[in-house]
């Protein structure tokens, strides 16, 4: 393929992007081992269903085209539709090398067409992946050497299946993906099958312990703290009692995406800089930091949270930009919406004894009110353990929004809390 062809013009992108219903992606994260971030699964939502001309493939171009390839598929690796549009356009060269997985959906043909198309690309170095029951399938055979990923859900494959061909696949050293694990016993057996990706639901607690821990119990006396209107001393003595979490604080205010123009080196200098209203942030992205982790562990949850946070904080500015204070509790409730998944507790026991005002809780605890719509739309897009998905349609009509206001907007969401999260054990 010559160079020149590896690039279309700005007519094609048009008539690409105009022949697609309105739609947005949504990020599912899939987890190694260890349940830290892996990657994620590219989702796409679309907001009129009643269109035939869907084409995930051609929908995640269109996205990544907006806002640079490499910003779009950024930091981890991302798993996306290889429909036969996406194989076979110009466009699938310039997607990242060794950190995209082209997943080869059911009914993908193995012409000669499709075959030269995966040759080009895994010259390059793109990966591909596929589900479990489609690789047993003879039709699929001419498509494994370019598998670099397998994945099996125990909905469709059987236990026995899933034994047998796992051995194989793992022979011919394909990656292993668990696509959902409804309890722990599924978790386990995955583990010794030797999977290291897990995508969907997960056990709500691997651990099988519930009691929180001293660092949990810290946290969210921090968080009533803070949410109840503690003064500055009392919140700093709490965090002093506990250097680690120092340690963490300074760490993550110290990172790029804050922007402060000098680097903070003491909790009193941080408190003195931040200030009440962003200490209370940075407080509650702590509560979903990880202590002991090995270094480069990433948080699904945190990452998710901070993502919300941010989405939600950018559509009440957008839609309510006189409402300072909204525009902080749509923030707050982003934040605060994963924590009963990290604390292995419902929320209505740990806000029990939190005081937060009452969008506020009816959003966390009913999903309702305006705050509730805005966090069903912000959890659709950064879900966290296989949160459900909905249609998208009709939040946006609630709402009042549609994909091309959103789009930048969960696009920053995206960069920040990645950036926001580097530093964070």
């Amino acid at each position: 393929m010559e160079p020149s062809s590896t690039t279309e013009s700005v007519a094609e992108q048009a008539e690409t992007q105009a022949a697609l219903p309105p739609y947005l992606l949504r990020r599912e994260p899939i987890l190694d081992q260890n349940r830290g971030l892996a990657g994620y699964r590219l989702r796409v939502l679309w907001a009129d269903t009643e269109k035939t001309d869907r084409d995930p493939g051609m929908a995640v171009m269109s996205t990544a085209r907006s806002h640079g390839v490499n910003a779009c598929l950024a930091y981890v690796p991302h798993w996306l539709d290889g429909t036969p549009a996406l194989l076979k356009s110009p466009f699938a060269f310039t997607l990242p090398r060794h950190r995209t997985y082209v997943e080869l959906p059911e009914g993908t043909e193995a012409t000669p067409e499709i075959i030269q198309a995966l040759q080009g690309l895994a010259h390059g170095g793109l990966q591909c992946s596929i589900q479990g029951d489609l690789a047993a399938k003879a039709e699929y055979s001419a498509l494994l050497p370019f598998c670099k990923v397998v994945s099996f859900n125990p909905a469709r494959s059987s236990k026995a299946d899933i034994f047998r061909q796992s051995f194989q696949h793992k022979q011919a050293k394909r990656q292993l993906l668990a696509d959902g694990t409804p309890n722990k016993a599924a978790l386990d057996n995955f583990l010794l099958l030797g999977f290291t990706l897990f995508e969907g639901g997960q056990p709500a607690d691997v651990t099988s312990g519930t009691a929180l821990s001293p660092r949990q119990k810290t946290l969210l006396r921090l968080v009533m703290l803070i949410m109840g209107g503690g003064e500055i001393p009392e919140i700093q003595a709490s965090l002093q009692r506990d250097t680690e979490l120092v340690k963490t604080l300074l760490d993550m205010v110290n990172t790029p995406a804050y922007g402060l123009s000098q680097e903070v080196e003491s909790l009193s200098q941080a408190i003195m800089l931040l200030g009440r209203r962003h200490l209370q942030r940075w407080i509650q992205m702590l509560m979903y930091t990880e202590s002991g982790r090995a270094a480069g562990f990433l948080s699904p949850t945190l990452i998710q949270a901070c993502a919300r946070a941010h989405l939600m904080e950018a559509l009440s500015t957008l839609r309510h930009p006189e409402q300072a204070v909204r525009a902080e509790a749509a923030f707050t409730t982003g934040i605060l919406s994963p924590m009963d998944q990290i604390f292995h507790s419902t929320m209505q026991s740990l806000l029990s004894d939190v005081e937060l005002d009452v969008p506020i809780r009816q959003a966390l605890l009913q999903r309702e009110g305006e705050l509730g719509q805005e966090l069903r739309l912000a959890t659709l897009i950064f879900p966290s353990n296989g949160d459900d998905v909905e249609d998208l349609a009709p939040l946006l009509t609630t709402l009042g929004l549609n994909p091309e206001m959103l789009d930048p907007l969960i696009q920053n969401a995206f960069v920040w809390a990645h950036g926001i999260t580097r530093a964070a054990p």
